[in-house]
């Protein structure tokens, strides 16, 4: 169901970005996001708050796999992985399993999107988590690369005046 990397060499953000740059260029650019997670994705939405007794959290993107009829929270990290976000990861697993799941649905599994990971650290914090969860990384195109493309205005405009 997953694969690391991902590549999202489609999106058009700059080095250093946040957490919620790069949310929102998955989800302006949400036909090609699902082409990079692959097959039988759908998009449910992103930032989707949850209550607990008062205290609000929010996912950042949620997705249903309609063949495997489960959800999967996804969690950006923008910097590299440390051990702190399978604990994050997993709690917010739990907010979809308790108030989304339906008993038809098979169990919510979480993805964790970095731009760096240590495969031994992964393992060893993913060790005592009870959670399916996978930690992959995630490849933008170069900034180098990126400066001589031409822009999406540019290309617009080129296609509207042939």
């Amino acid at each position: 169901m997953t694969k690391d990397p991902y590549v999202f060499d489609f999106l058009r953000i700059e080095p250093g970005h946040a957490e919620r740059e790069l949310e929102q260029a998955l989800v302006e650019r949400i036909i090609e996001t699902l082409g990079e997670l692959g097959s039988g994705f759908s998009f449910v939405g992103r930032q989707i708050p949850f209550d607990v007794d008062g205290d609000e959290f929010f996912v950042d993107l949620l997705f249903f796999h309609v063949e495997q009829l489960r959800y999967v929270v996804v969690e950006l990290k923008v910097g590299k992985f440390k051990p702190e976000y399978v604990g994050q990861l997993g709690f917010y697993i739990e907010l979809v399993e308790d108030q989304l799941r339906r008993p038809a649905h098979a169990a919510t599994v979480g993805l964790l999107l970095c731009i760096d990971k240590n495969d031994r650290v992964v393992r060893y914090a993913l060790a005592g988590s009870n959670h399916p969860i996978a930690i992959a990384s995630y490849d933008l195109l170069p900034p180098a690369e990126q400066a001589v493309l031409p822009s999406e205005a540019e290309l617009q405009r080129a296609l509207d005046n042939p």
